[in-house]
């Protein structure tokens, strides 16, 4: 996935006694004409292409992916596009893999995640202040959450817990939701450093009951946490 609307599928090889071989599969670009032109945020050029900066592939189909723009578009994509190939590359036909456009964010979406435990159930987080959850079947979010004034760069969901996930912020916090308990605010707002530089990743461990974050300044924190959002239930 790249800044200039070109997304590539690969094939990895591994071999126990050679160097991991890669083979490029399939190319697909997301350009202004992939939006329809009565959508809100439709781009004004038509050719022009449109920004990929997150990306998350469906846990049950690995034919569904759904990509977050610079723009603030998100997208639902897929693998089995037959769009007309684009006029966008030479050793590779480039199609369209867009088949539904949701409701934008107001600022470049920084992390999508599509839900371990709910087939259709995907977040989001932008540069809007919002943590998003939609479901793939409507355009709109059934639910938007604005924990902080200031960016969101990360959310993922945990692994182990449907309704547990975590997020960053721009000034430096580690925020844990739980929907079980609160559909409003997080449980848990933590420091993740004592300057409030931006954190920009999370990730949940799927082994153990810790998850990390990465921040501005190269540090990366590894966090504990409670049985009650680490225990499967």
């Amino acid at each position: 996935l790249g800044m200039d609307g070109k997304i590539l599928r690969w094939e990895v090889k591994l071999s126990r006694y050679q160097d991991p071989e890669l083979t490029l599969l399939q190319g697909f670009a997301i350009i202004g004409s992939s939006i329809p032109r009565d959508h809100p945020a439709a781009p004004s050029s038509r050719t022009g292409d449109i920004g990929g900066t997150a990306i998350s592939f469906s846990h049950e189909d690995d034919t569904v992916f759904v990509v977050g723009t610079e723009s603030g578009l998100v997208l639902k994509c897929t693998t089995l596009s037959s769009e007309l190939p684009l006029d966008k590359g030479v050793k590779i036909q480039f199609r369209s893999p867009v088949t539904l456009v949701y409701s934008a964010h107001n600022g470049p979406v920084y992390d999508v995640d599509f839900s371990p435990a709910h087939r259709n159930l995907f977040l989001t987080a932008s540069t809007d202040g919002t943590i998003r959850l939609y479901s793939t079947l409507q355009p709109k979010p059934f639910q938007v959450l604005e924990p902080v004034s200031g960016y969101i760069f990360g959310v993922q969901w945990s692994p182990v817990r449907p309704l547990v996930f975590a997020a960053t912020t721009a000034l430096g916090s580690l925020l844990i939701y739980d929907l079980k308990k609160s559909r409003v605010g997080p449980v848990l707002q933590i420091p993740a450093n004592q300057t409030k530089s931006p954190v920009y990743s999370v990730a949940f461990n799927p082994k153990s009951d810790t998850l990390v974050t990465g921040d501005s300044k190269g540090t990366v924190k590894v966090w504990k946490l409670s049985q009650g959002l680490s225990l499967c239930k």
